[in-house]
């Protein structure tokens, strides 16, 4: 009865969805919708639906722990997420991005377990490799870190917990399955929520339970979507020609993620190190507030997107209406970022203060930041030539965020971090822009 009533209102958001973004297409693009764009929204709305579900059940989770263990309870937690997605990356090197493209481009099944069996053979090893070389040198990891050996431990398991999970979502987006991928999501969040719950009751209140809810919840998605989708596709070989390629691809997506992992998570780390505990809980608060509803709405349609545009071979009018449907980011984008911030503040509560030029710097940095990963998915979805426009982009802002970083942060504390961002943001999307349409000059139809 639940799952009749949920499809239904899911069949009746499908509906609504593809109404009201075919009169915005025909409004910006001057053209009717065709079949493909309007398979498009359909897709984009099973996801969409889900991510509602998804984040309404995550937001739940970051409040109530938000709320319970205030700014210091919450720091532990966010800086463990900070180290973890740093401490991921040579488990993964890439791998997953490029084995979405290269899945996405066919529907031979042969070769789709060749690429699958290969990525999960190669991320297994490397995973065990890097969780090996980081018991070894814990020591170091936790003076570079300025942590406990217990962050540290933590931070390891979320992360190896966390590449499993990547790992498997990402194989349903290169196989299309985006109604699977779409179902997950609400059990994720669901499972998020109610795990964290449980602890709470179980024990007092700490940041060990929302940390301890992520580890369930990444382990029984991944081994269920295996179990249910993927488990045909997987078998103990190595196709040594589809690595050959996966490997070039995956080198630049490493120097990519490498660079978003910098610039993504090395101002938490920063905050740390020079001010406190406390003020990396109030950061990351400020930093959900600013990308609740501006992330749900790009990473829908990032997840859609981009195998979507990997079967494309010509791109040389997506990337003309991706610069059309820009402008709009920028004037719609800003004043909804902020109500949502406001909002999402209030309910966080008074032990995290409102102020209002944080708000904006949040505001602005969220714009860039979404429009920039619209871009850079975009490039990606091109192949090596795109994928290395991208990673030029992207070590730009690590570089700039983290020298920032450093000379800002002492100096004018929260607000240096997030000015460390927008202005790194600033200068990779003018480099993106600039040799994105050198590159795609002469392939643009105007």
């Amino acid at each position: 009865m639940i799952v009749l009533c949920i499809d239904k209102i899911r069949c009746a958001f499908s509906r609504n969805s593809v109404a009201i973004l075919s009169f915005f297409y025909e409004k910006i693009f001057q053209e009717p919708i065709n079949k493909e764009v309007e398979n498009f929204v359909k897709t984009l709305s099973y996801v969409g639906f889900g991510t509602i579900l998804s984040t309404l059940f995550s937001f739940l989770f970051t409040v109530i722990g938000g709320r319970m263990l205030g700014p210091s309870g919450y720091g532990s937690f966010t800086l463990i997420q900070s180290i973890a997605m740093i401490l991921y990356i040579p488990m993964l090197l890439g791998f997953n991005t490029a084995m979405i493209k290269y899945c996405a481009e066919t529907t031979d099944k042969d070769r789709l377990t060749r690429i699958i069996s290969t990525t999960y053979i190669i991320v297994v090893f490397l995973t065990v490799i890097s969780t090996i070389l980081y018991v070894i040198f814990i020591n170091q990891l936790t003076a570079s870190f300025s942590v406990t050996q217990e962050i540290i431990w933590l931070s390891i398991i979320f992360a190896v917990l966390f590449v499993f999970n990547t790992l498997t979502t990402s194989t349903l987006r290169g196989l299309h399955l985006m109604k699977g991928f779409a179902l997950f999501q609400p059990i994720f969040g669901l499972i998020l929520l109610s795990t964290f719950l449980i602890f709470v009751h179980i024990q007092s209140p700490s940041f060990m339970a929302m940390v301890y809810a992520n580890y369930f919840a990444f382990a029984i998605i991944g081994c269920v979507i295996i179990i249910l989708f993927l488990k045909k596709y997987l078998a103990f070989r190595v196709d040594r020609v589809w690595l050959s390629t996966a490997w070039k691809y995956s080198n630049f997506a490493l120097i990519g993620g490498l660079a978003f992992t910098l610039y993504s998570n090395i101002d938490r780390v920063l905050i740390n190190y020079y001010m406190d505990v406390e003020s990396v809980g109030i950061y990351g608060v400020y930093y959900y507030a600013s990308f609740a509803i501006i992330g749900l709405f790009s990473n829908v349609f990032i997840t859609i997107f981009f195998p979507m545009a990997s079967k494309i071979s010509d791109k040389k009018l997506l990337y003309h209406k991706l610069t059309k449907i820009i402008p709009y980011l920028v004037i719609f984008g800003i004043p909804g970022v902020l109500i949502g911030e406001f909002i999402i503040l209030h309910i966080f509560g008074k032990d995290y203060p409102i102020d209002f030029l944080l708000m904006i710097a949040f505001a602005i940095t969220a714009v860039l930041v979404t429009w920039y990963g619209i871009l850079a998915w975009f490039f990606n979805s091109e192949g090596v030539n795109g994928v290395r426009l991208t990673v030029s982009g992207t070590l730009i802002i690590a570089l700039v965020n983290v020298m920032l970083n450093v000379i800002l942060i002492p100096q004018i504390g929260l607000y240096g971090a997030i000015a460390a961002s927008a202005l790194a943001f600033t200068l990779g999307l003018s480099f993106n822009y600039y040799y994105g349409s050198k590159y795609f000059r002469d392939r643009i139809t105007m």
